[in-house]
């Protein structure tokens, strides 16, 4: 059973499109989906309706509002498949063998995740993200086995997550095909914040503390911390150097001095490979 984790606010007009690019899945595996409205002032029961005659539809509503990450958290603890994956509700698969791409590589390779690429409403940008949830396939035992949850922040949870993942050891699969479209909502809290961009590198930089203190640094693992603290840095350079007044840099630069003094000859470089030399060279002469 794959379990579909669908967070819901305030998301009636846009749910009808997720549920839709669910419903034409054509998947081996039996799929179920799980809407966890984190205290909505909407009505989803008719929407549940037109949907449930064709799949499994589980609605959970929060006691509070505590946000997406919160709510993805309920969802792993109301559920029980033996994989995965979180959409959002303004957000599409790509096509309808996407969840099979995702389920046959994760189970005939045994990976406890399966990673696909994702790409941009408007079809201009084909990446994989690493740092997101958008289009990958968990199995849950390595999630259960190893203790591995959303904190509460409401900025970068999923990327706190996944990270998390990545970074105990899981053994990860890239599949380079296309599973998952990421859809512009104006009205959503990741895409609406550029005022609150400082606050959320705040958030960004306390999450990445927060991983390394969970995960020790050791021979094995130094290579992949390395790259984890690059791609971590090369997002603050971008926001620092393209949307930060002189005004913010400094506030920003300072911040980090206290906070994170040890990283703080990362901030600021806009090269990428100077960036990754620096961040691998400080790395590997740790004392291992």
């Amino acid at each position: 059973m794959i379990d579909i984790i669908i967070p819901v606010y305030n998301a009636s007009s846009t749910l009808p499109r997720t549920l839709m690019s669910i419903l034409i899945q054509e998947c081996s595996c039996p799929y179920q989906v799980t809407l966890v409205d984190d205290c909505s002032d909407d009505d989803y029961s008719s929407i549940i309706k037109d949907f449930e005659n064709y799949f499994p539809i589980n609605y959970y509503r929060m006691d509070k509002n505590g946000g997406s990450g919160v709510a993805r958290e309920k969802g792993i603890q109301i559920t029980n498949g033996e994989f995965l994956t979180f959409i959002d509700a303004d957000d599409l698969f790509f096509d309808v063998d996407s969840l099979e791409k995702l389920y046959q590589t994760i189970k005939k390779g045994k990976y406890d995740i399966v990673s696909g690429s994702e790409i941009d409403e408007d079809r201009s940008t084909f990446f994989i993200n690493e740092g997101d949830l958008h289009g990958k396939l968990y199995r849950r035992s390595y999630i259960i086995d190893n203790n591995i949850h959303f904190n509460e922040t409401r900025f970068h949870e999923d990327n706190y997550f996944n990270s998390l993942v990545l970074l105990s050891g899981a053994k990860n699969y890239k599949l380079f095909e296309i599973v998952y479209i990421y859809c512009y909502n104006p009205n959503s809290i990741t895409k609406n914040q550029q005022e609150l961009q400082f606050k959320r590198l705040e958030i960004l930089l306390s999450n990445v503390r927060e991983l390394l203190e969970k995960i020790p640094l050791t021979k094995n693992n130094v290579e992949l911390i390395s790259h984890f603290i690059f791609i971590k840095y090369k997002y603050y350079n971008r926001i620092y150097h393209q949307e930060f007044t002189k005004k913010q840099q400094e506030i920003f630069r300072n911040w980090i001095l206290e906070y994170d003094p040890e990283h703080i000859d990362f901030l600021g470089i806009t090269n990428p490979d100077e960036l990754e030399k620096k961040v691998k060279d400080y790395y590997q002469k740790k004392n291992l």
